[in-house]
């Protein structure tokens, strides 16, 4: 293969990364990002910009962060009346993509640099609604027995802390600290309603893995934070800052390593009564089969000399839209069901198994 075919082959990858992104992740949820998107799809000099990151995870993701944090650092460009983040209101997206090809293609170095040393590690706290009923299922299990909380890919550990948020769901469901400063509406769908405590489970540690965790003390990391939550999307961003203050209040330990080298030991240092409950969100969506068959190995080996729990929170390729998941491994045995279809950032919920 030539090494121009190589460049029209990357392109045509990328442009269909773009096309995906548009179509199935910002659909509904971006107006701003699917348009941009679209576009992008179609400027072969910008592909070749966002192909340079071709190695990295969800890079229509990453290439709309980094011109989102050249902006919040206060850069200026005609541009930002178009981003709902930096207090302007310009819904005309149609007219946006002159403004951002401009603004891109000035700062074009500064945004491969960003690329190429930062990963997309959107820590959603909305997730944290979908999550919680899982909790509460996994907690019945345990005879309600406090629980041992290991994250995998917990960035700067705003899930971690999930236990000290107040969640509001529809028809008078609520659940969590009412004076939490963090608020979580989380709207229902279907007939059937989620398991939700009108107390939640107890924690009696909590601990996280991520490959290059978020230190919240560090302002830059904060501002990629930040950058990483859509710009007209601006409930994520309100639910945002207060999480992040609570993490600095009460950081949760988060050690650096890959969850598949790590988890043995861990599990290992977790008494065998203690109800251990693992579990990741979006952790895994872009991952291989091989990482996930591992960890599911691991899990079941793991489980011949105790019980434990796996909840998750992923988009599977052949599902319409992310599901919920909680599995039990049991003397050397996995047994899974899907609980719930979600909204990709905790929006919705619609509840799918009557297991109590």
């Amino acid at each position: 293969m030539s090494e121009s075919t190589g460049s029209l082959l990357l392109l045509d990858k990328t442009s269909e990364r773009f096309r995906y992104f548009a179509g199935k992740i910002y659909a509904d949820r971006s107006p701003l990002y699917m348009n941009l998107a679209l576009r992008v799809a179609e400027d072969p000099e910008l592909l070749g910009l966002a192909a340079s990151a071709q190695e990295k995870a969800a890079v229509p993701n990453l290439f709309f962060a980094a011109v989102h944090l050249l902006l919040l650092k206060g850069e200026h460009h005609q541009l930002a009346a178009f981003y709902p983040s930096l207090n302007n209101s310009s819904q005309h997206y149609d007219y946006v993509y002159p403004y951002f090809r401009s603004f891109v293609t000035e700062h074009r170095e500064e945004i491969r640099e960003i690329m190429m040393t930062h990963s997309v590690q959107t820590n959603e706290v909305g997730r944290c609604a979908v999550l919680v009923p899982a909790f509460g299922l996994v907690a019945a299990q345990t005879k309600r027995q406090p629980l041992t909380m290991i994250e995998i890919g917990s960035s700067a550990g705003l899930t971690l802390l999930w236990d000290h948020y107040h969640y509001r769901y529809e028809d008078g469901l609520e659940c969590g600290d009412p004076n939490s400063p963090v608020k979580i509406e989380c709207s229902l769908r279907g007939k059937m309603r989620p398991p939700i405590l009108g107390q939640l489970p107890k924690v009696t540690s909590r601990t996280g893995i991520d490959l290059s965790p978020i230190d919240v003390n560090n302002a830059e990391n904060v501002q990629w934070l930040r950058a990483l939550v859509w710009p007209d999307n601006q409930k994520r961003a309100r639910q945002l800052e207060p999480a992040i203050r609570l993490v600095k209040q009460a950081p949760p330990r988060i050690i650096t390593g890959n969850a598949l080298d790590l988890l043995p030991s861990l599990i290992e240092t977790v008494p065998e009564k203690t109800p251990l409950c693992i579990y990741h969100s979006f952790t895994l969506t872009l991952a291989t089969r091989e990482p996930r068959e591992k960890l599911h190995s691991l899990l079941t080996k793991a489980s011949e000399k105790r019980d434990l729990f796996l909840v998750w929170v992923e988009w599977p390729t052949d599902s319409e839209t992310p599901l919920l998941g909680l599995a039990k491994f049991s003397n050397g045995v996995k047994t899974e069901i899907i609980l719930a279809r979600c909204h990709s950032h905790g929006e919705w919920l619609e509840w799918m198994n009557d297991l109590d």
